[in-house]
């Protein structure tokens, strides 16, 4: 399908990396950093790590999220310290080439040990593409620190994951008449498949299967956040009251998706392409809605639909009462959310400032991960298969989402959004 000579090498002459100033980064950057520290230090002893520094490849020996999941997110907040130039080595207790050494190691181990590089490997199923994603991510970032044989590994699971992506079909919450269709939320699904697709096609010099790449991601944006009064699709996920399903509920964890369009905006930026409309469809409307449900105008938490599960907090998060299978929803989801509005030009859609809302969650953040350094990968050490990115995944997306709005070379937002469902359908005969 692809080869690596199709790859293109980020020009970081348009993206030019420096170290960010301003409360919302400083922020970021000191607790990305404290991440960092436990990573590199606490974390790689208790992985067996440093016993295996000699070979070539880390066993990653553990349950899925233990292993690969860990190993990506905590290589993806090293280099983006590193990349953007606000790693602190006096903070972390090591010398640059030390978090070099080792991302590369965790990067390079991880695609090893995927399935289209080793037999037996992890991925390959709806769990693993969110992960796969970000894999791919982190490795477009250090491209050119990648020697051949890692390049192809790499390529090797972009063709896998692409092929599976693209035979997956758009699904909906909400069939055109306005029934509900059960089990898990289609947004959840539909955004994981269209972040992959979008980023492989930002990643690869230009061809025509690139473009069919971009627009089932376009198509599969647009689908996300739809609503029926839109009525361009076979569907919709989005109710009239903006809060998204899961498993017929009302979930928090879900409708926190509309952060997962950071991941969409990066990608653009970077490559200095137009932002796919979808990726941010119904942004505001879902955004207030989330907050007038849990806030309200004062600041106070109305108790209406939020609850604190406090028996496993830290690393528990907000709940509904319409029940568990809604879903958790942690605070630095929430945190991106509001990081994204602020980039987007939401920071006062609500009565309190999305900025002082990020602040108040950062404060939240560092004082869970005083109590409980795992915080840093919160989500991720049950022996279970799930959702959700680890909080230095986050934070890291918001240090790059901040970086990119007021820094990089500004593209202009005329929002792609070309691709009707006929036009699609027919191009593909």
């Amino acid at each position: 399908m692809f080869t690596v000579d199709d790859i293109k090498k980020i020009e970081w002459i348009q993206v030019e990396p420096e170290p960010l100033g301003g409360d919302l980064a400083e922020d970021l950057g000191r607790i990305i950093n404290k991440f960092i520290k436990f990573g590199l230090n606490d974390w790689w002893q208790q992985k067996g790590f440093a016993k295996e520094s000699k070979s070539e490849y880390l066993s990653l020996k553990s349950p899925f999220d233990r292993g690969v999941r860990q190993a990506v997110y905590m290589a993806k907040a090293i280099i983006s310290a590193v990349k953007f130039k606000f790693y602190n080595e006096s903070a972390v207790g090591h010398k640059l080439y030390v978090a070099r050494d080792r991302y590369m190691k965790l990067i390079r181990s991880c695609l090893y040990h995927h399935i289209s590089n080793s037999e037996y490997g992890w991925g390959g199923t709806s769990e693993h593409l969110a992960v796969a994603t970000e894999l791919l991510f982190v490795c477009h970032l250090v491209w050119d620190k990648l020697n051949i044989r890692d390049k192809e590994y790499a390529v090797n699971l972009l063709n896998f994951e692409v092929e599976k992506a693209m035979e997956e079909s758009i699904e909906y919450n909400y069939n055109p008449d306005g029934s509900e269709n059960g089990g898990d939320c289609k947004t959840i699904k539909n955004m994981d498949i269209a972040n992959l697709l979008y980023l492989a096609g930002s990643m690869i010099n230009k061809s025509a299967a690139v473009e069919k790449l971009k627009e089932k991601a376009i198509l599969t944006y647009r689908a996300c956040f739809s609503t029926l009064e839109e009525g361009d699709m076979a569907g919709y996920n989005v109710g009239d009251d903006k809060i998204i399903r899961r498993f017929e509920t009302r979930s928090p964890f879900a409708t926190s998706y509309i952060g997962k369009g950071m991941k969409a905006f990066i990608f653009s930026k970077i490559a200095e392409q137009d932002l796919p409309s979808g990726a941010i469809r119904n942004f505001e409307e879902i955004y207030k809605a989330f907050y007038s449900y849990e806030i309200d105008g004062a600041g106070k938490k109305k108790g209406l639909f939020t609850i604190y599960d406090k028996k496993s907090r830290p690393c528990g998060g907000v709940l509904y009462p319409d029940g568990l299978k809604g879903g958790r929803v942690n605070e630095s989801s929430l945190y991106v959310m509001d990081i994204f509005a602020y980039c987007l030009g939401y920071e006062n859609a609500n009565d309190i400032n999305s900025r002082e809302w990020a602040r108040v969650r950062m404060k939240f953040m560092e004082s869970s991960f005083k109590n409980n350094a795992k915080f840093a990968l919160q989500g991720c050490n049950q022996y279970r298969y799930i959702h959700g990115e680890a909080v230095c995944s986050e934070l890291s997306d918001c240090y790059l989402a901040l970086f990119l709005h007021l820094v990089a070379k500004q593209t202009e937002n005329n929002f792609i959004d070309k691709f009707s469902r006929e036009e699609y359908e027919e191009n593909d005969q």
